[in-house]
């Protein structure tokens, strides 16, 4: 039990400079098996295509999920916050608005 209020810093601190250390060593270490996973000589080429791709497909849907339809007004929320709002008793769901035709 710590008596005074130097003794409470003093484990406080080192309690956190461990932290920061243990942190430090748990990314150095996913970081390397990282490298290792992705730069295999074997499996490594597939496993980097097949990476590239999935970051293309993410990328292309958080494109699509953040842009509007021609004419729809721009996105101010993604679909899962306007299915929970639509989840709300006295939420008013506004209706789509039909463009004009000419």
């Amino acid at each position: 039990m710590h008596t005074t209020r130097r003794e409470l810093l003093s484990s406080a601190s080192r309690r956190a400079r461990r932290a920061r250390r243990t942190t430090g060593r748990i990314l150095v270490s996913a970081l390397g098996f990282g490298m290792a996973y992705y730069f295999d000589m074997e499996n490594g080429a597939a496993r980097r295509t097949q990476l590239q791709r999935w970051l293309q497909q993410t990328a292309r849907t958080v494109d699509s999920v953040s842009t509007s339809e021609v004419g729809d007004p721009p996105p101010v929320f993604s679909p899962v916050w306007r299915g929970l709002r639509a989840l709300e008793p006295d939420a008013a769901v506004p209706e789509p608005v039909e463009a004009a035709a000419p």
